[in-house]
Parts: structure tokens; C-alpha cells; sequence
């Protein structure tokens, strides 16, 4: 070095900055990756966060189900077919019913003791009658063949059809055709909510956990269609009941709900509520109410038995409204008891009728935590 210059004739003073710089350089690259690591550790534990939020709420990764492997189904009807093996039919000299019962007063239903007493009849077996909640001890029961018919939402029913050989035969009916709701997503007149992806960081009431329209196909929709997901982008409250939810909205006190438009429309022919107390944002398609049927390894005549049992039975109309009326203290629930009264099984495919069900199945898990659910209200419940 000659001068104050080094070998490539350039002042050292401009060495060391260029190698500060240099240093300095590297310290922020440093800073930014790890600052960059860090916002991305931070965001998959946020998104791992909101991924067992929307878990909790039964909503799973959509995916296509189908038949478990033990089953066959050579005419592609997407249930299972009759075993070829004569020792695993079943031929039960006592029938056991295993049914859904209700929790909401103003839902129609069937009286039970009717039908198991029309079904003994026409089988000319034992009829046994028990409720239905879906639970792990009631799916080993049916495994063992110790369950023969079963009736329940039609939205658990995709499940029972792919692992279990349920055959679903009918849903619930009157004379006007299948009992099914249609899913309303409605807010309140004034409100500023006019479609469903304005829901974002609004609240969505909904009925119970179990509930197909109140709650199933609503929070399946918003997911699908609109890419919102419960309780992480819009809090989902419990009411308990369709009348409340709707009453609410009505009233100004929710700001969004998912209910049942049979509901709705009886609640208007009483004068509860008014067309210009709400506006609808959203209708689906019909959903199938309760769906009734038995097992892929039921002995075939005594199948069609059955079949013919559910399809031939017509309830006794005043013993059902004797009944339903001296249960109910509430004289509003006359019309749920007139309708009960009219209730019968009418004919479906399943794979046809059955296809908007089984979309909502294909997105939501019906068996979490499922006798919880039958028995116990929410604990967010307002």
C-alpha cells in the first residue's frame, strides 16, 4: 500500500465501508427472514387455530364418500346390497325400532306406538320401540343386528347408508308431498345485510347443533359458496328453537338467522310475524325432514314387509291429537299437533332425493359428538 491507497488504488476507508455495508446488509436480510419466519410461524398457528375452531363447529375438509369396502353395489343405486351369504341375513322374530325424538315442540312427527303397532300387524312380528340418538352405543347395537329399523335426520342418514348398509325407504310426508324445509338465511327489514357474503363479522343464529336447516346446511353453504367459515369469520349464537330465531329477527334482535321456511310460514298464517318484519337472503333447495328404513342384510321378504308396513301407515288422527294437544300447555302448538296428525312415510330414491343431503354430509360430520348434541343445549346459548 502506497499513499494511503490500497492495491487496487481505491482510499482503505472505502474497503471497510463497503464491507460495513456489506454487514449491515446481511444483519437486515437476517432480520427480514427470521422477521419473515416468525409472521409465518404466527400465521399457520393462527390458520392451525381456525382450522379446529371451524372442527369444533363439525364442519370437515369436503370429500366425496362412498360405500365402506365390506359392501357391494353392482347396480350403482349407492347402497349397499344384499349379502350373497344365507348366514349373514338377518331374520329377527322381534322388530326393534330405534327412533329420533324430537326436541322441538312444533316439529310434526309420528306417534310411534301407532306405527310399531301397524308394523306388528303387517309382519306379524314383536315390535320393540326405543329412541334414537346416534350414539357409538346405539351404531354397535346395529352392527350386532340387535337394531332392525331406524328413523332419523335425514342429514345423518349419508352416514349410516356408507358404513353401516342402511337402506333408506321414505321420509316423512303428508298428502301435499315429502315433508322437507327449505334453509332461509334471513335478517331483519332495516338491516344492511343484503347478501349472504355481507355476513362477515355478523352474528348467525342458529337453532341447535342437530338441526339441519337451523343449523347443518346453513354453516355447509356459507362455507362452500361463500368461503366463511363459523365462529372464525362470523360468531355463530344458539336460540334453541326455530320460533325464536325468527321471532328475533322480526324483532331487531339478531342480525342474521338460519331457519326452517315451513317454520317461517307457519309463524306467518298465525300473524306472529309479518313480511315486512324480515327479508330472506338466501333459500336452498328442499331438504329432506326424517328418513326411515332398515338394513342391507335384513332378510328380503321380511324387508318388504317392512317396506309395506311404512309405506301403508296412516295415523290414527284423533288419537294423535288427543295426545299432542294434552302434552302441550301452549295453544299455538294446535297447528304443529294438526299437522302431526297427517303425517305418513312416502316412497324416495336415494340417490336421487337424497343428493343435496349428501353434499351437506360430504362437508359437515354428522357423528361429532352426536349424543351430546341430542341431549344437551349449547353452552353459548343466549
Amino acid at each position: 500500500m502506497m499513499n494511503g491507497t490500497t492495491s487496487d488504488g481505491k482510499p482503505p476507508i472505502l474497503k471497510w465501508l463497503r464491507w460495513g455495508l456489506l454487514l449491515c446488509l446481511m444483519v437486515v436480510v437476517g432480520f427480514t427472514i427470521n422477521a419473515a419466519r416468525r409472521a409465518l410461524s404466527a400465521r399457520q398457528e393462527s390458520r392451525r387455530g381456525e382450522e379446529a375452531t371451524v372442527r369444533t363447529m363439525g364442519l370437515i375438509e369436503p370429500a366425496s364418500k362412498h360405500l365402506a369396502a365390506q359392501f357391494a353395489d353392482l347396480q350403482g343405486r349407492l347402497v349397499a346390497d344384499s349379502p350373497g351369504a344365507a348366514d349373514q341375513i338377518l331374520d329377527p322374530q322381534t322388530i326393534v325400532v330405534a327412533h329420533i325424538v324430537s326436541s322441538d315442540a312444533e316439529t310434526p312427527s309420528i306417534p310411534w306406538s301407532q306405527f310399531d303397532e301397524h308394523l306388528a300387524g303387517v309382519t306379524g312380528r314383536k315390535v320393540i320401540d326405543r329412541a334414537f340418538d346416534n350414539s357409538p352405543e346405539q351404531l354397535a347395537l346395529i352392527k350386532a343386528g340387535d337394531i332392525t329399523i331406524v328413523a332419523l335426520h335425514a342429514a345423518d342418514a349419508p352416514f349410516l347408508v356408507n358404513n353401516y348398509g342402511y337402506q333408506p325407504a321414505a321420509v316423512l310426508g303428508d298428502s301435499s308431498g315429502a315433508s322437507g324445509n327449505h334453509l332461509d338465511i334471513m335478517v331483519p327489514a332495516k338491516s344492511p345485510i343484503h347478501q349472504t357474503s355481507e355476513l362477515r363479522g355478523h352474528s348467525l343464529v342458529c337453532t341447535l347443533p342437530s338441526s339441519i336447516t337451523g343449523y347443518r346446511a346453513a354453516v355447509v353453504f356459507l362455507m362452500q359458496n361463500e368461503g366463511l367459515r363459523p365462529n372464525v369469520d362470523y360468531p355463530v349464537i344458539w336460540s334453541l328453537g326455530q320460533k325464536k330465531s325468527i321471532l328475533g329477527i322480526a324483532k331487531g334482535e339478531y342480525e342474521a338467522a338460519a331457519v326452517s321456511d315451513d317454520k317461517l310460514q307457519s309463524l306467518l298464517q298465525r300473524g306472529q310475524v309479518k313480511p315486512s318484519d324480515y327479508r330472506i337472503i338466501y333459500q336452498s333447495q328442499v331438504i329432506p325432514r326424517t328418513t326411515i328404513g332398515w338394513f342391507y342384510n335384513l332378510k328380503p321378504e321380511l324387508a318388504s314387509k317392512v317396506r309395506e308396513a311404512i309405506l301403508s301407515f296412516r295415523p290414527d288422527a284423533k288419537a294423535t291429537l288427543a295426545s299432542d294437544r294434552s302434552a302441550n300447555d301452549d295453544p299455538d302448538d294446535s297447528d304443529a299437533a294438526d299437522a302431526a296428525a297427517k303425517m305418513h312415510f312416502i316412497s324416495i330414491d336415494y340417490k336421487n332425493d337424497f343428493q343435496q343431503v349428501r353434499q351437506i354430509d360430504d362437508s359437515f360430520d354428522p357423528r361429532l359428538d352426536s349424543k351430546a348434541k341430542s341431549h344437551s343445549p349449547p353452552a353459548t346459548a343466549p
